[in-house]
């Protein structure tokens, strides 16, 4: 049988359904594949597939010593500022980076969270990657979000082999949440937690 005369029996057999899933799963396989559109492909699904982060068990929960403070991080302005400065504040620290599909997927949400939130709530989205290319991201997709990059390793409590890790840090120095993969950070679940530790 040739090539024409089996494209001429499965348009004959299948569904007008099984042929558009078809077509649009081979779509997406070549979409994956392709460089230029893998990044966005990427996005996409993890963007789908965000929730709502977990509060960290009472009795889980680790509370910041004066050593885990003493981090040093750059603001993009090249200021040193040490992480001691956010002490007795709740603090929204991220760990990310611009490459990163589940970062860039959860990006509009933690805006519209800082959008809402950043006058009472102290921002950290920090990463290690070189200040042009982080401006450039931010700049390219309109955040003005606080970015701040890490000039030595952070305190064991924040290491992370995954990212996007984001922790949620109270007054009192504990880490209430710490969710590593994409989250939707706007959503009301979180902002409920958010405005009874606030208060």
């Amino acid at each position: 049988m040739t090539i024409k005369e089996r494209i001429q029996k499965y348009f004959r057999e299948k569904s007008a359904f099984r042929i558009t899933s078809d077509m649009l799963f081979y779509l997406l396989i070549l979409a994956v594949l392709l460089p230029f559109s893998r990044k966005h492909v990427a996005t996409g699904f993890n963007k789908i597939l965000m929730h709502r982060p977990a509060i960290i068990n009472e009795a889980m929960q680790i509370k910041l010593t004066d050593a885990d403070y003493e981090w040093k991080l750059v603001e993009m302005d090249g200021t040193l500022i040490p992480f001691s400065a956010f002490r007795g504040r709740v603090v929204f620290l991220s760990i990310w980076a611009t490459w990163c599909p589940p970062c860039r997927a959860e990006m509009p949400n933690i805006q519209r969270l800082y959008d809402e939130y950043g006058d009472r709530l102290v921002m950290i989205l920090a990463s290690n990657e070189e200040e042009d290319r982080v401006r450039q991201f931010l700049n390219d997709n309109g955040y003005d979000l606080p970015v701040y990059r890490m000039v030595q390793n952070p305190p064991e409590v924040f290491q992370t082999s995954s990212i996007p890790t984001t922790f949620l840090i109270t007054q009192d120095g504990k880490v209430t949440i710490r969710k590593t993969g994409a989250a939707r950070w706007d959503g009301n679940f979180f902002k409920s937690y958010l405005d009874d530790i606030l208060e």
